[in-house]
């Protein structure tokens, strides 16, 4: 279970940060596309702009220190928890809002970013277990280890790029391709 959990936590660091340094580079666009969530109070957005990438960051962060992979979990639980419910809510209430998930992005919200999230809450969910269970100790065997940072590369690759994996799904005309 200690590659299980090994490969979460290379999971949400790598997602977290990857997702905060997105937000970071335009920081305008992150906070514009939080005008689109009429269910968040309008004098909570700017800070939010501000919060969501920090947190992400610092999910990162503890989840790269030994002494505080538990908490790390936790935390980024906690988050996960947040980042899944603002999709489903979107996605209920029929809005149109684009996710500025990693950066700048025209692609609406949708169930794939509900996916997306749920797998990363798993993720979260599944290293908290193992880590309040087993310890959060690194797995000895050096074949696990690669397989789990293999695994951990590819899930990564498939969170980061959910909006182009949906793409492959629409049909050309949903997608504004006319056929030709």
């Amino acid at each position: 279970m200690l590659y299980v959990s090994l490969a979460c936590r290379l999971v949400l660091a790598a997602v977290m940060t990857l997702a905060a340094v997105g937000k970071l580079r335009s920081p305008g666009g992150f906070a514009a596309s939080l005008e689109g969530f009429d269910f968040i109070p309008a004098w909570l957005r700017r800070p939010l702009a501000v919060l969501v990438p920090a947190a992400e960051l610092l999910i990162a962060l503890l989840l790269a220190l030994p002494a505080t992979v538990t908490a790390g979990f936790l935390v980024a639980t906690l988050f996960c928890c947040g980042l899944t419910a603002v999709p489903i809510l979107v996605v209920a209430r029929g809005k149109k809002v684009k996710c500025a998930c990693f950066g700048a992005s025209e692609v609406p919200m949708s169930g794939w970013h509900i996916a997306r999230n749920a797998v990363l809450l798993a993720a979260s969910g599944l290293g908290s277990f193992v880590a309040t269970s087993l310890g959060d100790g690194v797995p000895a065997e050096v074949p696990g280890i690669a397989l789990a940072v293999v695994s951990a590369g590819v899930l990564t690759t498939l969170i980061v790029f959910v909006d182009d994996i949906a793409a492959l799904f629409r049909s050309p005309a949903a997608a504004g391709d006319l056929g030709r």
